[in-house]
Parts: C-alpha cells; structure tokens; sequence
C-alpha cells in the first residue's frame, strides 16, 4: 500500500442526530417503506452522534436495475447501494470526526453515493452545498429520503462519474467523497479522468477502500497530480487522502 500518514484532522463535539431511540436495526409491527420497497431502520453510531439511515429491509430482494452506460449499451446492474458497507460506514465516521472545524462551509461532492451515509455526515458538519451523486435512480431516491427524514440539506442526483456525465462537470468542489469505488480498470481510469474535471485548486479527496486489486495501481498512477497519504481504519478499510500538487 502506498505511503502512510494521518488521515483529516478529527474534531470531536456533542453534536447529534436521530431518529427512534432504539440502537441497530428498528422495525415497526407494518415496517417501513423505503422509495422502492419494505425498509428498515437502521441506528450507525458515528464519532459526533449517531443517525439513523433508511435502508432496504433485505439488500438481497432488491431487483436489479437496467441502467444506459456511457457507451449507450443497457445493462442489468446489481443493487450494491441496498447495502452499508463497511468502506461506507468508514468513510462517514472519518467525516463526522472532522467536523464542522472542517467542513463548516465547505462544498462537497460525493460519487457512488449508495445511501447516502457520507454526504449526511457532511451536511450535519456543516458543508454546504452536499451533492450526493449515484448511477442508479433507485439509489439517489433512497438517499434523498435519508436527508428528508434526517432534516439535512443534502441534494441527490443520478450521475455517473464513469461517463462524461455534464452534472458532474458543472461545478468545482472543495472536498470529493468517495467510497469503494476502484472496483475495476474502467472505473479507476474514470475516477483519474474525473476528478482535475471537479475539484478546486485546493481541493481534497477521501477515499476509502477495502483493498480493491485495482487501487495500487490508481494510486500510483495519480502521484504525479495529486499527494497522497494512506493510513488503515478498521475492518480492513483504508483510507486515501488525496491533494492536488502544486
């Protein structure tokens, strides 16, 4: 793995935010509906305070999306934003330790959103404005009912960042959040090509990963454009501090 170093500067406060009281998963006698189907509520204690996230009450029922890629060509994708992955919740908990001290002010744009974890964390840090950004219709509309019900200002928009996608090319970002997304060659070349497109000069990247084959080699092959410092989290994530060189 790349060079090690301490990740974003952490600041803990007695922030907090919830829903119901009752800490892992909660379900109603009827439970809950999601956007597309039964939900459950799931409690993620985080280092400010917990939240609490609306997720699909099972990951493995959720059908399979058809989605139109860059090229035009329809494919049947799985649902892998049903689920809180470990790099997701790492992710967070890196964001929510940081704070407002931050990330108070701060634009922030996460890719691959899922459910949207991270950008809630953001929002509650203060960042303003949070788009979170998802190739999958179904996924952004989970994570906008995150933020709905969670009372934070969170914009959720279906784009691709693995395609020139022109919602992604419209604004310039002071912090990029990312989250499990080296998960092949195409995908890591996109991220490479995408990411001088939507940052400011003095921009930062987090990034975590559960140790994709392919991010060895993203990362060597982005040192000439940005710094980068890595230092592990628990359940086998690390995290990837990116900067732009000067």
């Amino acid at each position: 793995m790349p060079d090690s170093a301490s990740g974003p500067d952490s600041d803990n406060g007695p922030d907090s935010e919830d829903g119901p009281g009752a800490e892992g998963v909660s379900r109603s006698h009827d439970g809950p509906r999601g956007p597309t189907g039964p939900a459950v509520l799931e409690r993620i204690e985080l280092p400010r305070g917990p939240l609490t996230i609306l997720r699909p009450a099972d990951p493995d029922a959720v059908a399979f999306e058809s989605l139109t890629l860059a090229e035009g060509v329809e494919e049947l994708c799985p649902p892998h934003w049903a689920r809180l992955w470990p790099s997701g919740r790492a992710l967070a908990a890196v964001v929510d330790r940081a704070g407002p001290a931050r990330l108070a002010g701060r634009r922030v744009l996460e890719l691959g959103c899922g459910l949207g974890l991270p950008s809630l964390t953001a929002a509650r840090a203060g960042a303003a404005p949070v788009v979170a950004t998802d190739r999958s219709p179904s996924a952004v509309a989970w994570a906008a009912a995150n933020a709905r019900r969670c009372g934070l200002r969170v914009e959720a928009i279906a784009a691709s960042f693995d395609g020139r996608d022109p919602l992604l090319d419209a604004a310039r970002w002071d912090l990029v959040l990312a989250s499990d997304v080296l998960y092949g060659v195409a995908a890591a070349d996109a991220l490479t090509a995408l990411l001088p497109r939507v940052t400011s000069r003095r921009a930062a990247v987090w990034l975590t990963d559960p140790g994709r084959p392919e991010t060895p080699r993203w990362l060597a092959g982005n040192r000439d454009r940005w710094t980068v410092r890595t230092r592990p989290l628990p359940d086998g994530v690390d995290l990837h501090v990116l900067r732009r060189r000067p």
